[in-house]
C-alpha cells in the first residue's frame, strides 16, 4: 500500500488494520484507523477502478482505505470510471463495479451516476479535456511531436539492451528543427506526443509511507502522452484527472 501526497505535506500517513471479534456475527472484522496533514487543503482522494470486469478482492481493499481516510478527515471520496480501454470496456462491468461498492456500504462524494463539480467522471467524456492540456504542453514547449516509426522504436531497444542500459528514447525529434518538423506534417507521417524529460538530476516524491522516493531522470526516458492515432495514453489521463479534480492524495 502506498500514498502520495499531491500537496507536498511533510507528514506520516498511518494505517493499523486492527482485528477483532463479533461474537454476534462469528466472524472476522476490521477496524481502521488513519491519520495525516494534508497540508492545509481539503482531503480528496480517488477510486478509479477500469470496466473491465468484475471488482476484485484487491480493487476493493483499496477502495475501502481511501474512503476511511477521506471519512476519517472530513474529505471527498470520488469515485473516477477509467474507461479508456473502449474495447475491454462496458457499461455492464460499470455498473456491476458500483453495485458492489454499494453493496461493501461504500458511498461516494462524486462519481458518474451523481455527478460533482470536476467532472465529467469517466475517462472516455474527458478527451476533449486531454487533448486541450496536451496542445498547452506542446505551446510551452514541454512536449514535442516524434515522428519515429515503430521499426525505429524498436532498433532503439534492441540498442539499449545490447549497452544494458535502460531502454529510453535516443530519436533525433527532441532536437529536430522546425523545418524538419514541417517536412514529416506536410507528408502526413504520423506522430506521437512525448514529454520533454530533463537528463540530469532527480524526481522526488514524498510518499506519506514510505517516505521521500526518488528516481534518476535519466532513467526514464521522454515518454508518449498521445498515441499516433490521437487518442491520451492511461498514465497522462490519470495525472490530467488527478491535478484537475484537485485530487490531495493517491492511496493505491
Amino acid at each position: 500500500m502506498a500514498a502520495s501526497n499531491f500537496m507536498g505535506s511533510s507528514s506520516r500517513l498511518r494505517i493499523g488494520l486492527l482485528p477483532s471479534v463479533t461474537p454476534r456475527l462469528g466472524r472476522r472484522a476490521l477496524a481502521a484507523r488513519a491519520s495525516a496533514d494534508s497540508g492545509g487543503g481539503p482531503v480528496r482522494v480517488r477510486f478509479a477502478p477500469s470496466p473491465t470486469g468484475n471488482l476484485h478482492v484487491g480493487g476493493a481493499r483499496t477502495a475501502l482505505f481511501n474512503y476511511l481516510f477521506a471519512r476519517s478527515r472530513g474529505g471527498k471520496f470520488v469515485l473516477r470510471v477509467e474507461d479508456t480501454d473502449l474495447e475491454r470496456s462496458t457499461k455492464k462491468s460499470e455498473e456491476a463495479v458500483l453495485s458492489d461498492l454499494s453493496w461493501l456500504g461504500l458511498d461516494w462524494d462524486e462519481g458518474p451516476d451523481i455527478g460533482g463539480d470536476f467532472g465529467p467522471y469517466r475517462q472516455s467524456e474527458r478527451n476533449a479535456l486531454y487533448k486541450e492540456h496536451a496542445q498547452k504542453l506542446m505551446e510551452s514547449g514541454a512536449v514535442y511531436r516524434c515522428f519515429c516509426s515503430n521499426e525505429e522504436l524498436e532498433k532503439m531497444k534492441e540498442t539499449a539492451n545490447r549497452m544494458k542500459i535502460p531502454p529510453v528514447y535516443m530519436g533525433k525529434w527532441a532536437t529536430a528543427s522546425d523545418a524538419e518538423v514541417q517536412q514529416e506534417l506536410e507528408k502526413g507521417t504520423p506522430y506521437t506526443y512525448r514529454f520533454r524529460v530533463p537528463k540530469d538530476g532527480s524526481l522526488k516524491i514524498n510518499d506519506l509511507i514510505r517516505g521521500e522516493v526518488s528516481w534518476n531522470l535519466n532513467t526514464l526516458g521522454d515518454f508518449v502522452i498521445m498515441r499516433s492515432n490521437g487518442q491520451p495514453v492511461y498514465n497522462f489521463c490519470v495525472t490530467v484527472d488527478d491535478a484537475t479534480m484537485r485530487i490531495s492524495h493517491v492511496i493505491r
